[in-house]
């Protein structure tokens, strides 16, 4: 849900001295079993979300996979939490489109594949409105020091306000400390439906290279580039892009050192399903496409555009499937019946306040397999932490496949929204073209007045239905722009609150509205 995270932290007053003592035995069973798979969950197009099954005290959850975030939270409703241990502390992690986790910070024993913290902390989280397509919760698989969690218990006992003996790290971060022989790195491979060229979910492993890619051994190592000492994220140095054989770099907001001239910054995400570009490359991707339009959602484009991409990194092209330049508008087709399609590579600049330029989420990950790094950042680590890229994209065979995987993608997100292309051209409802219509209609057409009495009924209601749908979209609007700090009622709980997340590693409000997690 889906980062970055500010590590700001703002403590209400009289927070009263707690005490617990916990250690932290760890197992797993057998000792190289590392890989795990995971499964997509597509409620539509360009709206992708890799989950996996943890166990948090024997309870299964399915949650959420995110290297933008560092944070373990749960929707706990309906759950007897009288067997989990209480920080008395409340956690709170908030993201803009007015969604959030908030509640309790608990104690726990978690599982996931053969590992199993026995005492790990998380955000117990009932009746969350950040949940997405049926999980339960998010697993956050980024750098330790963004645990927004295991700061605010930090920083409450640094201040004398908690006296306590737990270790607050995160999943992975409590892996890594006790095992600190084994590589302390990740790994994602999304796959491929080869139907319709959607995901269909991957193998996310700890500490070992999939098999039949240990070619990433030799791609170069791509350096963290750390603009924000208390909000660490998976940012590299990007090299430019390619639009159909023209090279395009620059227009960073930085002037950090550790960004040469040309570059820009970028996170890697798998809790953003689509990506956001400086105004520039979305230009030069969308701009010069027949048909194309901007419109107030970001570029539109006819589906079959077959839009020729490619990422530099390191000094090496990534090639993005064309599938992945582009996704379905909810299978609505415009008045010259084709089905419409936004461009995934959303423009967006950042912001003086913002620690990257572009934030890549599965539209680029699809692409490549990604190993993960996290060197010093994890306990213990003594080496600066990196990312390594493996293509696994094949332009020429990608390029020779879309017509006919981008038609069964089309295909595909019809008959789940259950239009039919044979339907009227503009499948919108209007119920003035209506009304039109039937007020033209002559004693010829073989209408009763009964039937005539119905229509006129059924335009009303339709009217009625516009009217209500319009102040609901106002209301979404207005409570989404509504993400300022608010205070809340005392509990027995200490409140503690962080600043408002931007999941996915976006900077906007229209980035994280397409699913960002």
């Amino acid at each position: 849900m889906r980062s970055p995270c500010f590590t700001f932290l703002s403590l209400i007053s009289l927070l009263a001295t707690h005490s617990n003592s916990y250690r932290l035995p760890f197992r797993r069973a057998p000792p190289h079993s590392t890989s795990f798979n995971f499964t997509n969950v597509n409620g539509r197009d360009g709206d992708d979300m890799y989950v996996g099954t943890i166990y948090v005290n024997s309870q299964p959850y399915e949650v959420q996979l995110d290297t933008g975030s560092s944070d373990l939270w749960l929707d706990t409703t309906g759950v007897d939490l009288s067997g989990f241990a209480d920080t008395g502390v409340t956690g709170f992690i908030g993201y803009v489109d007015g969604s959030f986790a908030r509640g309790p910070i608990l104690v726990g024993s978690v599982q996931f594949g053969d590992y199993t913290v026995e005492n790990q902390t998380f955000i117990s989280a009932p009746g969350s409105n950040a949940l997405h397509s049926g999980d339960k919760g998010l697993l956050g698989l980024g750098p330790p020091g963004l645990s927004t969690t295991a700061t605010t218990l930090a920083e409450l006992e640094s201040l004398g306000l908690l006296n306590s003996t737990y270790n607050p790290a995160s999943f992975l971060d409590n892996i890594f400390m006790t095992y600190p022989n084994e590589p302390n790195f990740i790994t994602f491979e999304l796959s491929r439906d080869p139907d319709i060229g959607a995901t269909a979910g991957g193998v996310f492993t700890i500490g070992e290279i999939g098999p039949g890619l240990d070619a990433i051994n030799q791609s170069p190592v791509l350096k963290v580039v750390q603009l924000s000492d208390t909000s660490p994220l998976w940012t590299i140095a990007m090299d430019g892009i390619v639009v159909n054989g023209t090279t395009y770099n620059g227009h960073s907001i930085f002037t950090d050192p550790s960004i040469q001239p040309g570059q820009t910054v970028a996170v890697l995400d798998t809790g953003n399903p689509l990506a956001s570009v400086p105004t520039y490359f979305a230009d030069a991707i969308y701009s010069n496409v027949d048909g194309a339009e901007f419109t107030p959602n970001g570029w539109q484009v006819p589906c079959e555009s077959k839009i020729e991409i490619s990422f530099i990194f390191g000094g090496q092209t990534f090639p993005i499937n064309p599938l992945d330049a582009t996704y379905i508008v909810n299978a609505v087709v415009d008045d010259t019946n084709e089905t419409v399609c936004l461009g995934a590579f959303r423009a967006e600049d950042a912001s003086s306040t913002s620690f990257l330029d572009v934030a890549l989420g599965d539209v680029f990950l699809r692409n490549v397999y990604a190993m993960y790094d996290f060197g010093n950042w994890a306990t213990p680590g003594d080496t600066n932490p990196f990312i390594k890229l493996l293509s696994i994209t094949d332009a020429a065979t990608a390029s020779a496949q879309f017509d006919q995987l981008n038609q069964a993608r089309i295909n595909a997100s019809i008959a789940q929204s259950g239009i039919s292309n044979a339907a009227t051209p503009d499948m919108r409802i209007n119920a003035a073209v209506a009304a039109s219509a039937l007020s033209a209609s002559s004693p010829s057409s073989n209408l009763n007045s009964d039937l005539m009495r119905n229509s006129y009924i059924i335009i009303g209601l339709l009217g009625t239905v516009l009217v209500l749908i319009s102040l609901f979209c106002f209301f979404i609007v207005r409570g989404s722009k509504d993400i300022g700090y608010k205070p809340v009622p005392n509990t027995a709980h200490n409140e503690v609150f962080v600043p408002t997340l931007l999941k996915g590693s976006g900077y906007s409000e229209s980035y994280r509205d397409e699913g960002a997690h």
